[in-house]
């Protein structure tokens, strides 16, 4: 099976919908599909066969789609590097990931000029193909998979691997993920995310569905308020700081959101504040998600019940969780498994059956289901504190620090110490109106809310924190 051809098959009857808005210009589904087989045999013309690991560097809108659409049409296999990666690192994508032909934007990216072939020149933007020699010992294996994407898992802590997921695997998580969407083509969907980091689960189930998407161009807030002024918005899939801008902003007025049905949080962790804030605003209560590239988006909570508010919900159908080593309050280890999970590990590689324990894949996070049935995080394994023999969460501390009226975003971590084994420690990015902080103030506010142990011994403001490409916090600081 192919993705392309189940999209188009499903999106039959609205040819002349519109799928994409971009800025002034907008595409109909006809109009998409005819872009996408004019691109594909444009690629079909350089040689790029099925299976074939094909690295994509593009500015990121319409013809991202266009050229994502077109790689899987042929049953090649996409490979999205992030704009914003560095030379070194898109080479070492292209090394590791044997990638076999390498499609850039020409601005974007300079090549020593080997192998390179003409440019396809497309709408905005003219982009380069380029013939590289990538191999893979597994090859066979590979194919065996039907693979559509490699991504790239967040990489806070160690080298990224990449994720293979097939089309079949695709089909799964994006019906899954629908129970609780339940996107159709009356939905107009505003995109504020990465599409290097956003596009399996999201994108192909709304094309699938037939809804229209509105691309932001602009930063924020302008591109926020031109999305949301452009068309009655329905549907928001964005990250916290994006419901933040939204909340604070003076020119992103109730009224223009009145029309939307669903907002979900995805990326990091929802700041209850920041929820608070929004309803109070629009009414209507944030969905915070939770989504793992090797599995998809196995929660969504969509109880609109302000009491969970800091949960992400409870499991969706089609997927199984469980809590391995669990403290006295039940927090521990988070194994899922479920319908449309990864494929394989590309570098190393490894299949699925490998990876797996028992069938169940070990996320990493630590999290805790209460008696309702709704799953709390609890940020990382590799992030608890060890003070004393008392385990700190740092992400615990983390959203009571960011509740704190000056403070925009925070990063806990544990500094080795010889008498308590670790103390906790943070940095801190204040708003951006502010310019410094009543430290003072800010370690009261923490003395009332959290047990003493767990307040941070020491505040250091910071201008940004390190992040992945993924926007994710990097542990190492």
């Amino acid at each position: 099976m192919n993705i392309v051809k189940i999209i188009q098959q499903e999106s039959k009857k609205y040819l002349k919908h519109v799928a994409i808005r971009e800025a002034i210009s907008s595409f109909t589904y006809e109009q998409l599909f005819e872009n996408v087989k004019d691109i594909s045999q444009k690629l079909e013309n350089e040689e790029i066969k099925k299976h074939a690991r094909v690295a994509l560097l593009c500015p990121e809108g319409a013809d991202y789609i266009i050229l994502v659409l077109a790689i899987l049409s042929l049953d090649a296999v996409a490979v999205p590097i992030h704009l914003n990666s560095s030379k070194e690192e898109i080479k070492r994508v292209i090394d590791e990931m044997k990638i076999e032909y390498f499609i850039y934007e020409e601005t974007l990216f300079h090549s020593n000029g080997k192998n390179e072939s003409f440019s396809i020149s497309y709408k905005k933007h003219s982009f380069v193909i380029q013939h590289l020699n990538g191999k893979l010992a597994e090859q066979n294996e590979f194919e065996s998979l039907n693979p559509a994407f490699i991504r790239f898992s967040s990489g806070t802590t160690a080298k990224s691997k990449g994720v293979v997921i097939s089309h079949e695997s695709i089909l799964e998580r994006t019906d899954a993920a629908d129970q609780v969407l339940k996107i159709s083509s009356q939905d107009v969907i505003l995109w504020v995310l990465s599409m290097s980091c956003h596009f399996v689960v999201t994108i192909l189930l709304f094309l699938r569905r037939g809804a229209t998407l509105v691309l932001c161009e602009q930063s924020m807030p302008q591109g926020l308020v031109a999305g949301l002024s452009q068309q009655e918005v329905t549907f928001i899939y964005a990250a916290p700081i994006h419901y933040q801008t939204m909340v604070r902003s003076v020119n992103i007025n109730p009224n223009i959101c009145s029309h939307i049905r669903m907002a979900v949080s995805t990326a990091v962790s929802l700041n209850e504040q920041v929820a608070k804030e929004f309803r109070e605003k629009f009414g209507l209560e944030v969905s915070a998600a939770y989504g793992i590239i090797e599995i998809g988006l196995p929660f969504i909570n969509h109880s609109g019940n302000p009491e969970f508010r800091l949960s992400v919900g409870k499991i969706l159908p089609g997927y199984e969780i469980y809590i391995e080593d669990k403290d006295v309050k039940g927090i521990g280890s988070v194994y899922l498994k479920g319908l449309g999970m990864f494929d394989a590990y590309f570098s190393p590689w490894q299949t699925r059956n490998q990876v797996l324990k028992e069938g169940w894949f070990k996320t990493g996070d630590l999290g805790r289901i209460d008696e309702n049935g709704f799953l709390y995080l609890y940020g990382r394994l590799d992030q608890v504190i060890n003070f004393m023999g008392m385990k700190i969460f740092a992400e615990e501390v983390k959203q009571v620090l960011e509740s704190f009226p000056d403070v925009q975003e925070a990063f806990v971590y544990g500094e080795p110490h010889d008498s308590f084994g670790q103390i906790p420690k943070a940095r801190i990015v204040l708003e951006s109106t502010k310019l410094k902080i009543d430290i003072d103030g800010l370690r009261r506010f923490c003395y009332e809310i959290l047990a003493s142990y767990k307040v941070p011994k020491d505040f250091e403001c910071v201008a940004s924190l390190k992040k992945t490409l993924n926007d994710k916090v990097m542990i190492e600081q």
